[in-house]
């Protein structure tokens, strides 16, 4: 093979007819540095097509064995007209969601977490978070005593007496009123277990213990 500089030269030699010009052996230099630049005789450029135009010769994805081809177009299906889905139905619904999270000294949100709170409390012996959850308006039971003075035995009862079970049993609140419901309720203290009844109202947008009775001693 014929090297491309060697007839380069030789041409330019032949075409030379008359003396050397200033700046032509600079010229012929330039020359030869380009056509080494690119590789001499030998062609080492790369298209900038080529690795894209070589991935035509890949053999295409297959499918594992035991699945069907994916149709693109069924990922794009649209449900017929009338049918919906099947939701969650409620009985009731809630005055307020429940936060799910109680810490000591914290008012619950809901009639339902204002006796789950209290109660959890209450088996653990948080007595200022149970005192927390009473209405300032809380009228007690009796008459023999103050509320004041029955909050005051409450307090020393939770932090030192019988410790009952954190959840209480068939919790029902009904309605009275637009800011008030009556919780009722089996709390037990080991073999013993007391129905009660818990008032609750609304302060400042919270829920609070207004009142609390026993009903039965079982």
């Amino acid at each position: 093979m014929t090297d491309p500089a060697a007839v380069f030269i030789s041409s330019m030699n032949e075409r030379r007819t008359g003396p050397t010009r200033p700046g032509a052996g600079l010229l012929l230099a330039c020359m030869l540095a380009l056509l080494a630049a690119c590789g001499g005789s030998k062609n080492t450029c790369v298209p900038r097509d080529e690795p894209y135009l070589s991935a035509r010769n890949e053999p295409a994805l297959r499918v594992p064995a035991g699945l069907s081809q994916p149709t693109p177009n069924e990922s794009l299906r649209i449900p017929a007209a009338g049918t919906r889905g099947t939701g969650v139905q409620r009985e009731r619904c809630l005055d307020e969601p429940p936060s799910y999270f109680r810490a000591s000294g914290t008012t619950a949100r809901s009639p339902e977490e204002v006796v789950a709170s209290w109660a959890q409390a209450w088996a653990g012996r948080e007595a200022d978070a149970v005192i927390a959850l009473y209405s300032t308006g809380f009228v007690a039971p009796t008459d023999a005593a103050g509320s004041t003075a029955w909050l005051e035995q409450r307090y020393e009862q939770v932090a030192t007496g019988p410790v009952p079970d954190p959840v209480i049993q068939g919790l029902k609140v009904a309605p009275d009123g637009d800011d008030r419901r009556i919780a009722s309720f089996v709390q037990r203290f080991g073999a013993n277990a007391l129905a009660k009844e818990l008032t609750l109202v609304r302060e400042s947008g919270s829920w609070r213990i207004a009142a609390e009775k026993v009903v039965e001693v079982k």
